[in-house]
């Protein structure tokens, strides 16, 4: 039906490269929105607003990881686009799924074989990607509450003085280590939480940011906007590991990713 990546070295028509040297001046975000907006829309599909490559639609579920609908176009041959789905961290591209095939890019010759390809793209998603999302639907844990909040403040403040927990001192995730390995409930999990991000942010900056979804989250960890980390999914994975991972060694993770800024 379309032409896939391997024959483009085949595409030599005058109207194929001329096609080729006025594509950069093409708006393809408007064709996408054009062909697919209101098409996905209905499907509860959201475009994240974007002008730039790759372009993206998402849709929300409660109790659901985000399923997404993602297009981008080559970065190393021009004319050449494709679709892939994903959710939690399974992903599928459209020719894989639809066809069995290896294939990934679609070339597009015209703008009208762009608005083919896209409108195709839209098939795939009613056909095959819906029942995929469903059959791979990831179940999200509950959010923890916001143990930020104030009215944490008091049992946060038993639990530091009682542990004898320093939280300027990064040797004190030794101490939240050693409670991991006993009984601990879950206020108490949230607490070991609460420490291990304070002392994140004594040591190397970082800003609390509490998410609905998420639950608290620490941003802009020394001083960089794409370095987060959760610490009660840092501590639910060390109480899980049974003894194979710690606190201590997400912490030298940290340091380790800060060194390299």
């Amino acid at each position: 039906m379309f032409l896939f990546i391997e024959m483009y070295a085949n595409l030599t028509s005058s109207r194929e490269l001329n096609f080729i040297e006025r594509v950069t001046l093409l708006n393809i975000t408007k064709i996408l929105k054009k062909v697919l907006y209101e098409r996905l829309r209905e499907l509860s599909f959201v475009y994240q607003d974007s002008s730039s490559n790759p372009w993206v639609f998402v849709r929300s579920r409660n109790g659901y990881s985000q399923e997404m609908i993602e297009i981008d176009r080559s970065d190393w041959e021009s004319c050449t686009i494709r679709c892939t789905f994903q959710t939690g961290s399974n992903s599928i591209s459209s020719t894989k799924l639809a066809e069995g095939s290896i294939h990934e890019w679609y070339v597009y010759q015209s703008k009208e074989e762009l608005h083919q390809v896209l409108n195709y793209f839209g098939e795939l998603v009613e056909k095959y990607a819906l029942q995929w999302f469903a059959e791979h639907a990831v179940v999200l844990s509950p959010a923890p509450p916001n143990y930020l909040g104030t009215e944490w403040i008091d049992f946060m403040h038993d639990f530091i003085e009682t542990n004898h927990i320093k939280l300027e001192d990064p040797s004190s995730v030794v101490i939240l280590d050693e409670l991991i390995k006993q009984e601990i409930d879950q206020n108490e999990t949230y607490s070991i939480s609460f420490c291990f991000g304070e002392i994140i942010i004594k040591r190397f900056g970082a800003e609390w940011e509490y998410n609905k979804e998420q639950g608290p989250v620490l941003k802009n960890i020394a001083g960089n906007p794409e370095f987060k980390r959760s610490p009660h999914e840092l501590v639910k994975k060390v109480l899980e590991s049974q003894n194979q991972l710690s606190l201590q060694r997400y912490y030298s993770d940290i340091e380790f990713v800060v060194e390299d800024f």
